[in-house]
């Protein structure tokens, strides 16, 4: 499944984009990343496949943790969203990082950064593919990087919110997303199973 990027401005690890309306699944309607296979390495131990985190609605947003910019801003964005859901809503979501540079992203340096941030182990997985399997990934979500040659990655902004199948529902891009709606979009997705 291929989801094409309306613009290349989601295209950057820089702070001057904003986040735009949410924006329900077009092109992937009904597809689920998850149906993809190989195995995956996970920062908190051992491996696991994508079919194996159906089940619960999913936050997931592709990153690096080199990123110096936009990443860190977007993480703490989700982390915004954490604090806003209420425990019941919490219990039954799961966020997803998707490194986008599986060659740098040691698990070590990838369980460093879930602790630098506090992500909960219980709710965050860090996730490290071979570089074949993320590229997969990113392309059937619709998400863009390259090496932008300053040691960075320039990269497709983007939270998705996931059903519990895998499927894209909404996806929000840029910096600063619309954090209460997303928090209602979640409580949605939560209360629908």
């Amino acid at each position: 499944m291929v989801v094409s990027i309306a613009a290349l401005g989601t295209l950057a690890c820089g702070p001057s984009q904003r986040g735009d309306a949410p924006t329900p699944s077009d092109d992937a309607a009904g597809l689920s990343l998850w149906q993809l296979r190989g195995r995956w390495e996970n920062a908190s131990g051992g491996e696991l496949e994508l079919g194996s985190l159906r089940g619960a609605p999913t936050l997931l947003l592709f990153f690096y943790g080199s990123c110096e910019s936009a990443c860190p801003a977007l993480v703490r964005d989700l982390q915004r969203v954490e604090a806003r859901l209420t425990a019941a809503a919490l219990s039954r979501l799961q966020f997803v990082l998707v490194t986008i540079d599986p060659e740098r992203d040691t698990l070590e340096k990838l369980a460093q950064y879930a602790r630098e941030r506090r992500l909960d182990p219980s709710r965050w997985l860090l996730l490290r593919g071979a570089p074949d399997q993320v590229r997969e990934l990113a392309s059937a979500a619709g998400v863009r990087y390259r090496d932008a040659r300053t040691g960075q990655l320039s990269h497709t902004m983007r939270i998705f919110l996931l059903d519990r199948n895998g499927v894209e529902r909404e996806h929000w891009d840029g910096l600063d997303p619309p954090v209460d709606a997303i928090v209602r979009s979640v409580t949605e997705a939560v209360e629908r199973g």
